[in-house]
């Protein structure tokens, strides 16, 4: 049992380091470039969600509706969905403990993206609005709204610094953060 365990956990960091590299590639890409018939997500994201929300004072919500900040609620289990015969393999080929795990970081990836973007576009107050942690990856999006192609990562930066794509905000965009 505590075997299970150990690879459990093992498996949920490796997953979301992945993680990492695979919001990286699917924001670049499909939320990026307009690829055939995935062209909903560009459209979504790169058109709509960029055109309202800037790298100027539009990219808080202020009193504005809070329209277009998430993916449609449908997609946003598409990450993970996207994943299920590898996750399947998984569980068959190599064990059940290491498929759950994955799927467990993968889940909790894809929820923190959208909570933490919807966060960073419509501040609250909250506690965690107030760490160093959440400051640096807000100041990290907010460079991605003024540079598309750079820091495309939300949760983790990760893939970003590996892939050298990570710039940093400058002091003017960063005095807009609350």
């Amino acid at each position: 049992m505590l075997e299970a365990i150990i690879i459990g956990i093992a498996a949920f960091a490796v997953a979301v380091v992945y993680a990492t590299f695979a919001e990286w590639v699917i924001h670049g890409t499909f939320m990026h470039r307009p690829l055939a018939k995935f062209r909903h997500f560009y459209h979504g994201h790169a058109e709509v969600h960029h055109g309202i929300y800037g790298a100027d004072s539009t990219y808080l919500v202020g009193d504005r509706p809070r329209e277009q900040i998430k993916l449609a609620w449908w997609a946003m289990p598409f990450p993970v969905l996207a994943h299920l015969p590898i996750l399947i393999a998984m569980g068959i080929w190599v064990s059940v403990p290491v498929a759950v795990a994955t799927f467990s970081a993968l889940t909790l990836y894809q929820a923190s993206y959208e909570y933490f973007h919807y966060c960073m576009h419509v501040p609250n107050n909250r506690w965690f609005e107030r760490t160093r942690a959440f400051k640096f990856i807000d100041a990290h999006h907010l460079q991605h709204h003024q540079l598309p192609n750079k820091n495309l990562n939300i949760v983790i930066p990760l893939a970003d610094f590996v892939l050298r794509t990570r710039v940093r905000p400058s002091e003017q965009l960063k005095a807009l953060l609350p």
